[in-house]
C-alpha cells in the first residue's frame, strides 16, 4: 500500500484513539506511528540504487528486485509486540492501544495489499533467518 492510503488508515485509527481515550497525544501518535514506519524503506531504498536515487527510481517500489535484498527493519510484528510492551504504564494506555493498532493497521494492509509477500514476510526474524534475500521471503511474479 502507497505512504497515501497508511496516512488515511492512520487517521481513522488516531481519530478512534482520540474519541475513545480523549488523548490528543496519543491520537497523534497514533496517526504518525501508522504511516512514519515506511521511513524504513529509505534504507531499502539506498541500498538498491544509492543515494542518487531518481524518483523514478523511488515510486517504482521495486527496490528488492533491484538490491535483491529485502530489510524493511520497522515493517515487523516483533516490532509491534515492542511497542505494546514500551507503554505498558496505565497511564500510557491510550498510547500502548493506539499506536500498537495503527502498526497493525498498517501491517495486515501491507499484508494485503502486496501480493507478493509470503505470510511470515513481516517477521523481522523470518527476514533475517532468510538472510534478507528477496527471493526467499516473496513470491515469484
Amino acid at each position: 500500500m502507497r505512504t497515501l492510503g497508511h496516512m488515511i488508515a492512520s487517521a481513522g485509527v488516531g481519530l478512534f484513539t482520540y474519541h475513545r481515550y480523549k488523548s490528543t497525544g496519543a491520537g497523534l501518535a497514533s496517526f504518525f506511528a501508522g504511516w512514519m514506519i515506511d521511513v524504513d524503506h529509505i534504507f531499502d531504498i539506498v541500498k538498491a540504487h544509492g543515494w542518487g536515487a531518481s524518483w523514478e527510481n523511488i515510486n517504482e517500489a521495486k527496490h528488492e528486485e533491484h538490491s535483491g535484498k529485502l530489510y524493511l527493519l520497522l515493517h515487523s510484528y516483533e516490532l509491534l509486540a515492542l511497542f505494546f510492551l514500551f507503554f505498558r504504564n496505565p497511564n500510557k494506555k491510550a498510547y500502548r492501544v493506539g499506536i500498537s493498532l495503527s502498526v497493525l493497521t498498517h501491517l495486515l494492509l501491507d499484508q494485503k495489499c502486496n501480493p507478493r509477500r509470503k505470510p511470515l514476510t513481516y517477521f523481522l526474524a523470518h527476514r533475517a533467518y532468510k538472510k534478507f534475500n528477496a527471493c526467499d521471503i516473496l513470491h515469484k511474479h
